[in-house]
C-alpha cells in the first residue's frame, strides 16, 4: 500500500520572518529544498508520495495583522452604502493575495529546479471557509479531490496558507496547519504529517527567547481525544511571547501543537506527527518515513496513547 506524508515548510523556515516578503538566506534555503527533494526521490523510489504545504512567514502574517483580514470585514469594515468591504479592505486582501503568490512561485520554481515535479494549488480557489477553524472537512472535499488526482499523476502537490473568503466573515486567514489536519481526515493514505521549522521541537522555554538558559526538548508527546486540545508545560507561555517578536496570525508554535494534536487523536488511519528542523539529519529521516524516536532524537513526535 502506498503511503503519503504530508510536509509542511514553516514560513520561519523559508522566509525571514522579521522582514517583509523577503525569503530565507538563500544557503539556508537551499539546503532545506535539497532535503525535499532527496526526499521525494526516496519516496517515490519506495512507492510513496509527498505533498507540501508551505506557511506564510514574511509574506503573509504581517499583511494579515495590518488589514485585519483574520476577523474578517462582515462586522465593521464595509460600506455603509454598499455592504461590500472598503477601500482599505479591498487593498489589503489583494495586496497580501499577490504576496502569497509570489511566495508560493518562488518555492515551486526552486523545486522545478531540482526536478520536484511541484503543481501549487491555491485554496482560495477550492474553499470557503465557514468561521475559518468551524469549517466542517466536507467543505475541504473539492481541494482533497484536486490532490488526489495531482498525486494519481506522480505530481508534488504544492498548497499554502492563504486569505480565502469567508461565510461568516467575509474573508479570513486559514492556516497551512488546518490544510494538513483537513487533509488526513480526507486521504486515508497519510500516515505522517511533518512540520518543518527552525527549531527542532517543542521546548519548555523558548529556545529564542532564552538560549542561554538550560532547557528541555519534548521529545515525546502522547495525546488521545480526551486531550486533544490540552496544551504542554511551557507552550501557552511560548505563545504569549512569540507574539512579541514577530506577526504570527495563525497561532505561532501554539496552533502547531493543537493542530499536531488533532492530526493524531481524530485520524482515522494509523498517523504521527512531527515537528523538526530543517537541515538535520532528523527532519530526513523522518520526511522519509526512516526514522523512529530514539533517546536522543532531535524532534518531537506526537502519537497516539
Amino acid at each position: 500500500m502506498n503511503k503519503v506524508v504530508i510536509v509542511k515548510l514553516g514560513g520561519a523556515a523559508i522566509t525571514n520572518k522579521k522582514g517583509i516578503c523577503e525569503l530565507a538566506p538563500e544557503n539556508d534555503l537551499s539546503i532545506l529544498l535539497d532535503q525535499v527533494a532527496t526526499a521525494y526521490e526516496i519516496l517515490k523510489g519506495a512507492g510513496h508520495q509527498l505533498i507540501l504545504v508551505h506557511g506564510a512567514g514574511s509574506f503573509g502574517h504581517p499583511q494579515a495583522v495590518k488589514y485585519n483580514l483574520k476577523s474578517g470585514w462582515s462586522s465593521s469594515s464595509t460600506d455603509a452604502t454598499s455592504n461590500l468591504p472598503n477601500s482599505s479592505y479591498l487593498k489589503g486582501y489583494s495586496h497580501i493575495r499577490n504576496c502569497l503568490q509570489t511566495l508560493c512561485q518562488a518555492i515551486a520554481s526552486k523545486l522545478e529546479a531540482r526536478n520536484v515535479p511541484a503543481l501549487t494549488m491555491s485554496p482560495i480557489d477550492y474553499i470557503e471557509t465557514a468561521n475559518c477553524e468551524e469549517t466542517p472537512t466536507s467543505a475541504f472535499a473539492a481541494m482533497a479531490d484536486r490532490v488526489k488526482k495531482y498525486l494519481s499523476l506522480g505530481f508534488v502537490p504544492v498548497l499554502h496558507g492563504d486569505a480565502v473568503l469567508d461565510q461568516i466573515r467575509g474573508c479570513t486567514i486559514l492556516s497551512g496547519d488546518i490544510i494538513m489536519y483537513q487533509l488526513t481526515r480526507l486521504l486515508p493514505q497519510v500516515c505522517r504529517c511533518v512540520f518543518i521549522t527552525d527549531v527542532c521541537g517543542i521546548y519548555k522555554l523558548d529556545p529564542k527567547l532564552y538560549p542561554d538558559q538550560e532547557n528541555e526538548l519534548i521529545q515525546h508527546i502522547k495525546v488521545s481525544a480526551a486531550t486533544a486540545d490540552d496544551h504542554q508545560p511551557g507552550q501557552q507561555e511560548h505563545q504569549q511571547t512569540d507574539k512579541m517578536t514577530v506577526a504570527d496570525v495563525t497561532g505561532g508554535m501554539q496552533g502547531k501543537v493543537q493542530w499536531a494534536k488533532k492530526m493524531v487523536s481524530q485520524s482515522q488511519q494509523e498517523l504521527d506527527t512531527v515537528i523538526c528542523r530543517w537541515g538535520t539529519d532528523e527532519a530526513l529521516d523522518i520526511m522519509t518515513l526512516k526514522a523512529e524516536l530514539t533517546p536522543n532524537a532531535l524532534m518531537t513526535i506526537f502519537t497516539r496513547n
